[in-house]
Formats: C-alpha cells, structure tokens, sequence
C-alpha cells in the first residue's frame, strides 16, 4: 500500500463532486446565459466518467506498477483542474445572480479591483476547457496501454480471522477491564433483561478480541454457562453464515444444511433453555434488520444468557445493545511496556543493551497505549541487536515502513476503508492537524464547508451534515473526545489520515526549511506553541497555483507570514484562509496590501482571521460571493461595510470579542446566515433587519454589556435553535421582546429578562419546552404583578436546567407577591445550583417547594441568597 494509492482513492469520491457541481441548475444557466459551447462540458463529462471507471483497477495496479501510479498522478491534476473551471463558471452565476446582470449586458466589464476572475471571459473559459479536455484525452489514450480494466470492485485486505483461542500469560493490563465485564455475565440480572448484548467498543489494534478472549477462557465463565461459541463476524455480516459458525461450535460439528430456516430451527433448539454466552468478534453491520434475523433464535435461551460483541463503531453497539457499551482504554505505558519486552526482545537480556531499552521505550510512547501496535512493532525488533534499526523504526512514519510491517497494522487501515466514500474525504483532509493537536468539532465542520466535502441533503443545513458526519467518525473512534469538549486523533490515526491524503496535505512543523512537495493543497502550520519557520521557500507553491487550503497560528517571525500573505494574489484558488496572531502588524501597509489582495480570490469559501488586529475590511472582500465564513475574531475590527449584505452566501459570521459597536442594516439580505456570533463586542441595538434572516439557527450575544434591547420581531425567527446570552449579571437587557413564546425551537436560552407593561412575561417561558440549559437566569422578577404568572413559566417542566439564578431588582413593594413568586418557581428535582439575588427575606425559612427544602436540602449543591 503507497501513499498514492489511497490518493486514488479519494479522487473516486471527488469525481462525484465535480459532477454535481457540472449538473447544478446555476452552472447550465450561465452556460446558455453566456453562450458557451455547451458539448465541451458534455464531453468533459464524460470523459471524467470514462475516467472513473478505471480507478479502481488503477488504484490496486499501482502498487507494483510505478507507470500506472505517474498515470493517475497526472489524472488527479486534470480533474483538479476540471473542479477549478466549473467553481469559476459557478462564480460568475453568482455574480450575476447578486449583482442583477442581465442578459444583454454579459458583456460588462465589472466595476471592482481587477484580478484574474475580474471579468468573465466566454473565450478563455472555453480555451481552459478545451485544454483540459486534450489532457483528459492524452491520459485515457494511455489507459488500454497500461492494461486498466472498467468496472473492477476494490477487495478488502485479507486478514486472518480471530479464534477464541489466548495466551493468557502475554496479555498485559487487562485485568479490570476482564473483571468489570465478568461481573456483568456472571449476573444474572442486568438491566432487567432476559438475553444481555454487551458490546466492547475501542479503536481498532486497542485489544477488544483480547479482552474478549481473556473473558471467553475464563474459569468463572466456563462454570457459570452451559453453552458457549466463538464467531468471529468480520466486515461481511453474513446471518446464514455467521449463524452456522454459532452452531458449529455449539454441536463441534459441521452442519451441511443450506436451508436458513432449517438452520435457525435446529440452533433454537439446542438454546431452548439454556444459559449461554456467545461472542461476535470484529462486527461491522449497521443494518438492524439483519441483525433482528441473526439474534431471532437467541431469544430462547435461558434468561440470564449474555452475548458480548466487539467492534469499532459506537454506532453498532447502539444498535445491538441492551445494557451500557464498554469501552475500552488504551493500556498504561508500563503495560504498554511489558508487552514490548516479551515481543521485542526475545532471548535477549533488555538490562544488557540500555541503548535499545532507551529507543525501546520512546517507541512505545510513540504507539499512544495502543497494544497491537506495540506488539507489531515489537515483533519487527524481535531480537535485533542493532540500534539503528530500532532508531529507524522511531523515526519514521509507520505507514511509510516497507509492504510486511504495512501489512501488520492492517486493523486501523481496515477504519479507513470501509468508511463511506463521503467519510473518506473528510478524514483524509483531518491531516492538517499536527499529532497531539486539539480541535473543535464546529472549528472543523468549517474547514470542511470552505472546502466543499460536506454534501447537501434536502431538509438539512450544511452544518447539520456536518455534524452528522463528525459524530460518524467519531463513532467510528477515529477521533477522541476529550472532558473540555475537544478532540483530537491518536497518533497512528494521525500517521493514517497523513498516509491517505499522500502528497496533498503539508504541515508546517518546527524548523522545518522547505515545502516538502509542488503537489501540496493544503498547507497548516497550527502548533500550540509559537513556532519558527526558518527559510520557507513558498515561490513553488505560488507558482503551481493549486493550493486550497491555507492554515497559519502564531508562526514567529511574523514576516514570513507576511510574505506569504502577500502572495495570495498567485493563490486563485485557494478556499480556505486562515490565520492567527498577527494583531501587532494592525494598519501596516503590508497589511492593508494583504487585504485588498484576497479580494482576488473569488473561490474562497471560508476567511478566518483571529488575533491579526484588522479595523477595517475593504468593500472588495465583499465581491467574494462564495464566501460562507468570515470570522473576525478578537481586538481590530471596529465597522463592517454596508456592502457586507453581498455576501449572500454567508452561513457563519463570527466578530466577537471584537470592538464593533455598530451593525450595518444591510446585513439583513443575508439570506442563508444561520450562525452569528456578536460575544464581547460594544453593540448597543441589533438591527432590526436581522430579523429578516429566517435561516437563523444561532445567535451569541454573550457579554455585550452596552446591548439594552433585542429587536421586538425576533420573535419571527422561528427557526432559532440558540440565543446565547451571558446568565450573570453581565447581563445588560432590560427586558426580552414579547411573545418569546413564538420561538418553539428554542434549545438555548441562558437569559430572561421579565418586562415591564408591554414587555414579556414569564409565562411564556412555559411554551419554549425544548430549553436544553444548564444554565438560566431570570431577572426583573419584581415585574410580575401576578403570581399566576410564575405558574405558567412551568419550571418544573424543564428537567435539564440544574443551575437557576433568580433576581429581584430594587425594592419590592409587596413582599407576600414576591414570596408568592418564589414559590411558584419550583424547578425540576434534577436542580444542583440555585442562586437568588434580592429576594428580600431569608430564602431558607420562604421556600415552600416540597421535594426541596427543607425536608431535603440535600438535594442542592449550592444554595446562595443575595439579599438587598
């Protein structure tokens, strides 16, 4: 397996992208709009289909044929290049659409700065097409040549299936974990049910089959069931199949029958009340359906029977499981340790060589507690008594190591492969993150909508698909949450997403001196650290013109960004610019040239600047109509221009922590906005054109101590999911608008604010009844003039708040209406924190909640009273 044969791989799963965007109603219209010649892009098609039809064949050739890996090599590029040419063809029909071109003026110079996409040249577009279409048929020409085959199906990797048979005494640090899980199969009652399905769930190589195995042998498990059988399912979930396994192993006979029905009959048989325990190895199946069929015959068993099924995918064991999922850790360092002497060293005497048990340990670091990966690489070493070889394996990049040790770390190869062509492309690009690097998941879903990989489904907003592909490959433990919220890849999943998007990918790491190849796309340089690029040689890249993907945090000395940054101009097509700590080059010249230069980059989808100090963006970044990113966060930006409401594909605008105090109306024509973000910033009104923006599913207003009012027609925004306001007392509103109650897909509401007169009431806190919390306060409770109101806001309906601030402003004219109040704002039981602030008497001797004080004041964690 080579880099670029997994390069191949992806361009499958680009191929569709280019022919989604070559089908979409905006770029046929622009086509018969300006009178190209529409059979160049049918003949593009269909040579990118004549393409696609040998890449399989081409990406398994490869391997031992160098010709056909240059080959596809040279039809990446090309269809690259396709993608490049339908995203301008894309962008002029958004010009036109946003700037009301019609028909009889397509011949109209554009009024802004010149840049190569300035103008739309009918001439030079169709030159560019007709040339991609010679290369195109110069490399199909090659494909009879190189002997490819259309139609052939890509076959997994072989691997040797797992039996349930163990060496006990090699098995490090897994004794609680084979405890824990022994507890649950040697009770006999677990959550109520009859039949117990147990799943082990971990990364691929982290030792569920061993666990398993260890659990299978065991004395207590041996004594305690009648019958017990091993399956190991593998990714080819066959039920007649693997029920044959089943029985087989029960009878210790091969059972000749192809009747399933005859099959599930004979095994119901052998289970009619009987304890057994079975266990299904390395399961991959998500369709429920089948496994409804496999399990069918289980169901006769005798109650207290248990069924413990390894796999990778937390998706899987939702599905089969009917107690809590295992989830199994990696191993400690000295575990980790003790397997790598019992494979690495062999006869040797570990004590006699101190410079391998040095190297030996940094290798083992090196495998992040993950055991297959130790004993793989422990194996390679296997009594090998020179240094440089074990300093070797080190220092390089495991998927870069030789055919046979490639071969040993199949089991994370196979997380890659049977992902879904979508999944592919999104893991793939997770290489821009350094190893030991921490994200977060709304961070990358952006990265992923300015480069395109999310696909649109009807009824869902990008960041929804987004979302749903996060949490798949998440499920699938390629990813790993953290308790902040944060996530990151183990260091060989990392080693794989590098190893899958080949040459494509580059990151900058410390002292490094050059770009590594002319074919990078994607370029980061993202440490934690600042770090020191020392004679970056960048006049390739900018040459080539291909890169994409532009990521720069906090690279000292600053002048080299910089530089870089001024050449963004050469970068045409680049989509996704990012940058990070530049504050201190705020209203340089160099700067403002860097500005107006990204207003060259019409493709560019997602702008992020962070810490880089800009007061001002020029009226020529909003000619960027496929901007749906803009993030201006922290200090500089004091004013947005009136022209911001071209930006009609804007999905996510973030300025917080920005010293903006004033929003342009104009942004209200922004149509398709549903994440906006004004956190710490001078704001005082919101204008009431944001109210026009009905794709809305966000709005942060954290901190924004000068805001005194929210629109009254926000209330039309039926599609906000979260208002996001600080629940302490930097809260600066005097009151929410009224009839807050029309939001009914409210999930986040940290802030209510009871209004005067006119204002809102507290019962409409009743009808927003999706509120997630935790957290909420509710202010100008001396606004209530009844108590029947208090009632009505049903806060002990909303389970899932367990902080609630309660304040009273000023004097209260009538104590008995306020002990009322109190009162009738029992919140639910699951409570933890209650604050109140001005409640005039002393809160423990009023409150008069049943399931609370005082018969049970344990019940709460904190219980604070501000008095007045």
């Amino acid at each position: 397996m080579a880099a670029e044969v997994v390069g191949g791989a992806l361009l499958s799963a680009f191929l569709q992208v280019v022919f989604d965007k070559m089908d979409s109603k905006d770029v046929l219209n622009i086509i018969r709009r300006k009178k190209l010649n529409n059979r160049l892009l049918e003949k593009l098609n269909i040579k990118l289909l004549s393409a696609e039809s040998v890449l399989n064949d081409a990406e398994e050739k490869q391997i031992k044929n160098q010709t056909v890996r240059k080959w596809l090599a040279k039809l990446e590029e090309v269809i690259y290049d396709a993608d490049n040419l339908v995203d301008e063809i894309n962008t002029e029909a958004l010009r036109c659409e946003i700037e009301g071109e019609s028909e009889n003026t397509s011949q109209q110079v554009l009024k802004f700065i010149s840049t190569p996409f300035t103008a739309f040249n009918k001439r030079d577009v169709e030159s560019k097409m007709e040339e991609i279409l010679d290369r195109l048929d110069f490399i199909l020409q090659q494909k009879d040549f190189l002997g490819l085959k259309v139609g052939v199906q890509n076959k997994p990797p072989r691997r040797t299936p797992a039996t349930s048979v163990v060496e006990e005494s090699a098995v490090y640090g897994r004794n609680d974990d084979k405890n824990a899980i022994l507890d649950l199969l040697l009770s006999d009652e677990v959550g109520g049910n009859k039949i117990s399905v147990i799943p082990i769930v971990g990364m691929g190589g982290i030792g569920k089959t061993t666990l398993a195995q260890l659990i299978y042998n065991s004395d207590d498990v041996m004594n305690h069931f009648e019958i017990k059988a091993w399956a190991c399912v593998s990714d080819d979930f066959d039920v007649f199949r693997t029920t044959k396994m089943i029985f087989d192993s029960i009878t210790s006979q091969t059972c000749n029958t192809t009747d399933f029905n005859q099959l599930q009959e004979n095994l119901k048989q052998k289970l009619v009340k009987k304890k057994f325990l079975f266990v299904l190895d390395d399961v991959w199946n998500e369709n429920y359906i089948e496994w409804d069929k496999l399990k069918s015959p289980f169901e006769f068993g005798a109650c207290g029977s248990k069924i413990i099924v390894t796999t990778r995918s937390d998706r899987v064991a939702n599905m089969v499981r009917n107690v809590p999922s295992y989830t199994l850790k990696q191993m400690s360092e000295n575990d980790c340790w003790s397997l790598f002497v019992k494979h690495a060293f062999g006869n040797i005497e570990p004590g006699a060589h101190p410079d391998l048990v040095d190297i030996g340990r940094k290798i083992v670091r090196k495998c992040q507690g993950l055991p297959l990966a130790v004993k793989c690489l422990g194996g390679l070493l296997r009594n090998e008594e020179n240094p440089q070889v074990s300093e070797r394996i080190l220092k390089n990049d495991i998927w870069e190591s030789s055919q046979k040790e490639l071969d040993i770390l199949l089991s994370l190869w196979l997380s890659y492969y049977y992902l879904p062509q979508h999944l592919k492309r999104c893991f793939a690009y997770c290489s821009i993150f350094p190893k030991d690097y921490f994200f977060e998941k709304e961070y990358l879903i952006l990265l992923w909508m300015g480069e395109n990989l999310l696909e649109p489904l009807k009824n869902k907003t990008a960041e929804e698909v987004g979302e749903e592909y996060f949490n798949d490959l998440l499920s699938r433990s390629l990813f790993q949450g953290t308790e902040e919220g944060l996530f990151t890849l183990h260091d060989l999943v990392n080693d794989l997403a590098m190893f899958v998007s080949g040459d494509s990918c580059f990151r900058l790491d410390n002292n490094v001196s050059e770009v590594a190849r002319k074919s990078t796309r994607h370029l980061s340089g993202l440490q934690y650290e600042p770090h020191y690029i020392k004679n970056l040689n960048f006049e390739d890249l900018c040459n080539k013109k291909i890169l994409r993907t532009l990521i720069l945090k906090d690279i000292y000395p600053s002048g080299y960004v910089i530089d870089i940054l001024e050449k963004l101009q050469s970068m045409q097509y680049l989509r996704v610019l990012d940058v990070c700590g530049l504050d201190h080059m705020m209203e340089s010249p160099r700067m403002t040239k860097v500005l107006n230069s990204i207003a060259s980059l019409k493709l560019l989808r997602h702008l992020r600047f962070v810490c880089v100090g800009i007061e001002e963006i020029p009226d020529s970044i909003c000619t960027l109509y496929n901007l749906q990113t803009l993030i201006l966060r922290y200090r500089g930006i004091t004013r947005l221009p009136d022209s911001i409401g071209n930006l009609k594909h804007l999905r996510y605008l973030d300025l917080s922590w920005s010293p903006i105090n004033k929003i342009p109306d104009s942004i209200g024509n922004l149509e398709h906005l549903s994440h906006l973000d004004l956190s710490s910033t001078r704001i005082e009104n919101i204008p009431d054109t944001v109210c026009n923006l009905h794709e809305l599913h966000t709005m942060n207003l954290y901190s924004c101590t000068n805001l005194k009012r929210l629109p009254n027609s926000i209330t039309t925004l039926i599609n906000l999911r979260h208002l996001g306001m600080s629940d302490t007392e930097w809260t600066a509103l005097e009151e929410m608008p009224p009839q807050m109650c029309k939001l009914k897909n409210l999930q986040t509401l940290e802030a209510f604010v009871v209004g005067k007169d006119s204002g809102s009431n507290i019962k409409e806190l009743g009808e927003l009844q999706h509120l997630q919390g935790p957290d909420l306060l509710i202010k100008g409770l001396e606004n209530i003039i009844n108590e029947e109101d208090a009632s009505g806001a049903k806060l002990e309906d909303k389970k899932r708040i367990i902080r609630l601030r309660l304040g009273w402003e000023g004097d209260s004219d009538d104590s008995q209406l306020a002990r009322e109040v109190l009162d009738r704002l029992q919140p639910h039981t699951n409570l933890e924190e209650l604050f109140i602030r001005g409640y005039g008497e002393t809160v423990v001797g009023c409150l008069h909640w049943d399931s609370y004080l005082p018969w049970n004041p344990s019940r709460l964690l904190d219980l604070i009273c501000w008095r007045r």
